[in-house]
């Protein structure tokens, strides 16, 4: 029997990126409804019985941890997953939920690397009717050039019409029937997107079947910040826009408020004094590495547009 007050709630992440789960984590249980319930899986491959801790202690009466090991799934398509840079394979775990958790129709994936000012409760109850997914504009796509290009002739998608997957409200029940994870295994053997990954493959497979979100719900620290500040729900520190690394980072006052009351904080801090000129510098490199990927995407004569419509004829 489904219980209609639960809020299922998945992140996914590593050993290494705990602690700013914990962060996130911290102020999602801080701001959420206390007359709801809350179950918060951690999709995982790496941490240790040991480390579960960080995150044990946000175990409520209406709060419960629950971590999953997600390693024999990924051993049957891990070696085919692409990656770049920063990514993780972690990134593509919101793939497996729907899946994995039969009993779930709803459900929220929301990225590590946020800070949650809203009640979850409340961005769970928002209806998306029969689309695949809710969610919200990716502001890269909507704010620069070269990568709106690159959606639209490589992808063939709209600009504005190019969701964020770091924030999802998930219709599990439209996942499963529409086979999103076989038509991702499909795609893989299809192409591979090496721009912004499984959030490329989500918008092909999910185009027209969006639900779109206010930016509230997922406000990227990115270019002009399109939500006032005091109407902000969840704060995403979206690519290298990191104030564990950053002294200047817009909005860093949030994450240092719930660093603050982790039991990570004096880690979290020392990563900050650690991060050096030179990751700096990587970042910076990075950056025109995204750029430049996304131009020669632009320039192939067989991108994905192409490819698909070859197969179509």
């Amino acid at each position: 029997m489904k219980d209609n007050n639960l809020v299922p709630i998945f992140y996914a992440c590593d050993s290494a990126f705990l602690r700013y789960t914990a962060v996130s984590i911290n102020s999602l249980v801080s701001n959420f409804s206390k007359d709801r319930k809350c179950e918060i899986y951690i999709l995982n491959s790496d941490i240790k019985d040991n480390e579960k801790q960080i995150l044990d202690v946000y175990n409520r009466e209406n709060v419960k941890i629950i971590f999953v090991d997600v390693k024999e799934q990924l051993v049957n398509i891990g070696k085919d997953l692409p990656l770049r840079d920063y990514y993780s394979k972690t990134t593509y775990f919101r793939l497996f939920i729907a899946k994995m958790f039969p009993q779930f129709d709803k459900a929220i994936y929301i990225d590590s690397d946020t800070v949650v000012l809203g009640d979850m409760a409340q961005f769970f109850d928002t209806q998306i009717g029969k689309n695949i997914v809710g969610a919200c504009r990716e502001q890269a796509m909507v704010q620069t050039d070269v990568f709106g290009e690159y959606v639209e002739q490589v992808l063939g998608i709209d600009r504005n019409n190019y969701f964020n997957a770091g924030v999802l409200l998930i219709n599990c029940k439209k996942f499963r029937e529409e086979n999103v994870l076989g038509q991702f295994i499909n795609l893989l053997s299809i192409y591979n997107f090496v721009v912004t990954q499984d959030e490329d493959y989500l918008n092909v497979i999910c185009e027209d079947n969006v639900f779109w979100i206010d930016q509230r719900w997922n406000t990227e620290v990115y270019g002009k910040i399109p939500v006032r500040e005091k109407d902000i729900k969840i704060i995403h520190y979206i690519m290298t826009s990191k104030p564990w690394h950053y002294s200047d980072c817009r909005l860093e006052k949030y994450f240092w408020k719930y660093a603050e009351s982790t039991s990570e904080y004096d880690k979290i801090v020392e990563d900050f004094n650690k991060y050096s000129d030179e990751q700096r510098e990587n970042d910076k490199a990075s950056a025109i590495r995204l750029v430049n990927t996304a131009i020669s995407e632009i320039n192939r004569e067989d991108r994905y547009l192409e490819r698909i419509n070859k197969i179509a004829q």
